[in-house]
C-alpha cells in the first residue's frame, strides 16, 4: 500500500491582511473631521398678527456683495454697522440670501449680528 505524499499547507499570509487594515485606518483618519463646530441658535417664526418693529433688511447677493437697507456693506464693517443701527431697527435684522450666496456667507453674517447684540435675526431665502 502506497501512501500519497501529503501536500504541505501554506501558512496564511498576514501581510495582505495588514495592508488592508492599514488602508482602512488611513481612509477613516483622512475622512473624519476633528474640528469642533460652532452652533447658532435658530428658532422658527411663530404665528402672529404682524411685527411691531420694522426690521433692518440685509441682502447677501454673493460673498463680495452685501447690502444693508439698500446701502453697500463690507464684511469688515459689519459689526460696527449692526451696533450703529440703533432705535427700533437695531433689535431685528432680516437676512435675505440670494441664489449666489454661500452658506458660509450667511453664517458669517448671522454670527456678526449675534455678536453685535442684535436680539432677533430672521433668515429668508429665494
Amino acid at each position: 500500500m502506497q501512501f500519497k505524499a501529503r501536500e504541505k499547507r501554506r501558512a496564511v499570509g498576514l501581510t495582505s491582511l495588514i495592508d488592508v487594515i492599514f488602508l482602512l485606518l488611513l481612509f477613516f483618519m483622512l475622512a473624519s473631521s476633528f474640528t469642533r463646530y460652532q452652533s447658532l441658535d435658530l428658532s422658527s417664526g411663530g404665528e402672529g398678527g404682524g411685527a411691531e418693529i420694522k426690521p433692518a433688511y440685509l441682502r447677501i447677493h454673493a460673498s463680495d456683495r452685501i447690502d444693508l437697507n439698500g446701502l453697500p456693506l463690507a464684511k469688515a464693517e459689519m459689526a460696527a454697522r449692526f451696533a450703529g443701527l440703533g432705535g427700533t431697527e437695531g433689535l431685528v435684522v432680516a437676512i435675505w440670501s440670494g441664489p449666489e450666496a454661500a452658506v458660509q456667507d450667511i453664517v458669517d453674517v448671522m454670527s456678526a449680528a449675534r455678536q453685535s447684540g442684535l436680539k432677533t435675526v430672521l433668515v429668508t431665502g429665494k
